[in-house]
């Protein structure tokens, strides 16, 4: 039972007043004197001015102390807390943040020991559902990225149930305090409605800072006794050395109170490459250092075991770009080339197509080379050998840089040199023509004309398939470009510009945050489909790519679900186009799982009942059921019983 307004209490006074009342009421004693009749009147009035007599049993002032008494709880507004039975407008919040898809903390062996607390909400809500008062109206309201209402006033309980069921957990950042507004902004001015927030607790600082006022009753349900512990791997990065070596580092924090003794294991394109023990104090965190991990595009930290929250026990790290980028050089022989190459810092690998006459005259073309360049060079006409087989394969997934090529020469109407603004023509401006002759070519869709002679272009960039390619249409043999001081800064800019998107990844970002990607303008559909870890795991599928009037975007909303997720795209000719990896990550500030924050809310009507899982039942939320009319229907009773004692009289 409780009050819902102690202001009633000032009424209270009553009480002693009427005590004191008594005390000083006259009391006209009846006494038998043999003589003296005069002196009679005199005594009478004596003994009935006596103050502070001893109170004495009457039923008069228990019955008028009981109706005062009962007045002042009419006044206090008592209730008593019933399950379900509500009227009027309910606003229910239910949490989907990603502590939610947290392990309730069932007792271990138990049918639902994994049961998240997700489930958990699920099955309360429905609960409350099915108890529903015939009159009761259920706003519905998902507390996840951002406030989102499933239902507004629904009566229906099969609508509401399936709003519940379809309910998924959302791994990015938690808009707490904007639902919360949301629902005091949805039940201001109605004083028949309530709030019901369905929620671990576990909400960040920032969600507390400064209170929501609530003008109407708000409770709180927690699913699970959220008692666990948990460990998060807070960063993961690996980077080549001098030699090509790979090292990686990570960080582990251990958010329970119990020392925890686990090991990290590191995976190499999805082979195990590396295990250390890690011990880590309760509330503290640990770094682990893993030297000479074999090459791989991508790396998977994972903890061994299992703990309440799974989404953080891994992380995907890529291998990074070298600071020299490796060059392959396929030329018969141009100094000026190689050497421009090497002033850039890069590791240049000059290979002879000349020298592979014989080979190819036995159809055995030569092997790529064993480490894969990260651009490839091609000085005059492409050799045979890299139409087919490996090396086609290789071109086809490594950025490209051609001068000249096989076709038709043809000499521009005049001399007339244009430079258009590129990333790999900034610093140079060509006044002269650098060549009398260019290859007769059509610019392919995806290329963006940035040298033209003559109205004619000479050099053309683009993404080809998401690859860079740089094309020039004339040789350097035919050019005095090579002798021209533009003609190093045009390499540099050049290199630059290949390598800028040689990364293995796109790297990692939180989930539902928006992403660039580069795309090629060839592109006709794309999907984010699964790869690994936490997203691979739960059986998440793919998402189609957001689009607009027919055309993919370049900046996409990374998926919801924590992983490795790779965004797969086909050109209009069917023919698929190479993959970007992305590591989704969870909103970091949901691993603590201990130390969950009070909620912000405010108003003399909040806070009125807060359920745990301390074994109660907390499946079905409370409600008011007002003793207001019981103790006025009391205290009227009294009042009458009183009426009549004092009609007879007497003041027994």
């Amino acid at each position: 039972m409780g009050f819902a307004s102690w202001a009633g209490l000032w009424f209270g006074l009553a009480l002693p007043a009427i005590i004191i009342m008594y005390l000083f009421k006259r009391k006209y004693v009846d006494t038998a004197v043999p003589s003296h009749l005069l002196w009679t009147r005199i005594l009478r009035n004596m003994e009935a001015n006596r103050p502070w007599q001893k109170l004495q049993n009457r039923l008069l002032l228990w019955l008028q102390l009981l109706a005062a008494a009962l007045l002042v709880a009419a006044l206090m507004l008592p209730f008593v807390w019933v399950q379900g039975g509500r009227q009027g407008h309910t606003v229910i919040i239910a949490d989907t943040s990603a502590s939610m898809s947290a392990a309730a903390g069932s007792e271990p062996g138990g049918k639902d020991e994994r049961e998240s607390r997700l489930d958990k909400m699920k099955e309360q809500l429905i609960a409350y559902i099915d108890a529903m008062g015939k009159e009761e109206e259920i706003t519905l309201l998902k507390l996840g990225s951002q406030p989102q209402v499933l239902l507004s006033r629904e009566i229906d309980r099969a609508a509401l149930q399936r709003a519940v069921t379809a309910m998924t957990a959302d791994y990015g950042p938690a808009a707490y305090r904007e639902t919360l507004s949301l629902a005091a902004a949805l039940t201001r001015d109605d004083p028949e409605a309530n709030v019901l927030i369905y929620s671990d607790g576990q909400w960040n600082a920032a969600a507390g800072s400064g209170n929501i006022e609530f003008e109407v009753p708000v409770q709180v349900v927690a699913p699970g006794d959220g008692g666990e512990g948990n460990t998060a791997v807070e960063q993961f990065g690996v980077k080549p050395g001098r030699d090509g070596v790979i090292s990686g580092i990570a960080v582990v924090n251990n958010y329970g109170e119990t020392p925890l003794e686990t090991s990290l294991d590191v995976y190499g394109d999805g082979k195990l490459s590396a295990s250390k023990p890690v011990s880590i104090e309760g509330g503290g965190s640990a770094s682990v250092s893993f030297e000479e991990l074999p090459s791989a595009e991508v790396y998977r930290l994972a903890l061994s075991g299992e703990d309440s929250y799974a989404a953080d026990n891994e992380a995907f790290a890529f291998r990074e770009k070298a600071d020299s980028p490796n060059i392959l050089l396929l030329s018969s022989g141009n100094l000026f080339l190689e050497k421009a190459l090497q002033l850039t810092g890069a590791r240049v690998t000059v290979m002879n197509p000349a020298a592979q006459a014989g080979r190819e005259s036995e159809a055995k073309p030569p092997a790529p080379p064993g480490v894969k360049p990260d651009i490839v060079v091609i000085d005059g006409p492409a050799p045979a050998f890299v139409q087919d087989g490996d090396w086609a394969t290789l071109l086809r997934e490594t950025p490209l840089w051609t001068w000249g090529g096989n076709g038709e020469k043809i000499r521009p109407d005049n001399g007339k040199t244009e430079t258009l603004t590129h990333p790999v023509t900034r610093y140079i401006s060509l006044a002269d023509p650098p060549t009398g002759l260019l290859l007769d070519a059509e610019i392919p869709l995806w290329g963006e004309t940035i040298i033209s002679i003559g109205g004619r272009p000479a050099a053309y960039a683009g993404l080809e398939k998401g690859q860079a390619r740089l094309v020039f249409l004339f040789a350097l043999g035919d050019s005095d470009l090579p002798l021209r001081p533009e003609f190093p800064i045009l390499v540099d800019n050049a290199v630059e510009w290949l390598q800028s998107g040689r990364a293995t990844g796109l790297g990692r970002s939180l989930a539902g945050a928006a992403v660039d990607i580069p795309l090629g303008a060839d592109i006709a559909s794309a999907d984010w489909v699964p790869a690994d870890g936490y997203a691979l795991r739960t059986g998440a599928e793919s998402i189609p790519a957001e689009q607009e009037k027919g055309v993919i975007l370049s900046r996409q909303q990374a998926p919801s679900i924590p992983g490795l997720w790779r965004f797969e795209s086909k050109g209009a000719d069917g023919a698929e186009l190479p993959g970007f990896l992305l590591e989704v990550a969870a909103d970091p500030a949901e691993s603590a799982l201990q130390g969950s924050q009070p909620l912000p809310i405010a108003g003399a009507e909040s806070g009125a009942q807060t359920l745990n899982g301390n074994g109660q039942d907390n499946s079905m939320p409370k409600s008011r059921y007002s003793l207001v009319y019981l103790a006025a229907l009391l205290a009227l009773i009294v009042i009458l019983t009183e009426w009549g004692v004092y009609q007879r009289g007497r003041s027994i």
